[in-house]
């Protein structure tokens, strides 16, 4: 079983990737009822409607795991001088 602090860290991950998916489909559901009225007001929501869902997505799926360390292929690791 995990430890508390890890479950609750990947907990609180995840329900704020729930919070900007629902900021998102809220953000799309405005823009969808502005359709006929381009304007600065439509690439704003459309922008939040994005950036959310794409956010909110990864954080649902990969949770704590956002913070795992990743192995980099010695051709894209820096040169030490």
């Amino acid at each position: 079983m995990t430890e508390p602090r890890r479950l609750r860290t990947d907990l609180s991950l995840r329900a704020s990737g729930v919070l900007a998916l629902t900021i998102a489909a809220t953000a799309i559901h405005t823009l969808v009822r502005l359709h006929p009225q381009p304007g600065a007001l439509a690439f704003l929501l459309a922008t939040i409607g994005f950036l959310c869902a794409s956010a909110g997505a990864m954080l649902v799926v990969v949770g704590h795991h956002i913070h795992d360390r990743v192995q980099v292929s010695a051709r894209w690791r820096r040169v030490a001088r």
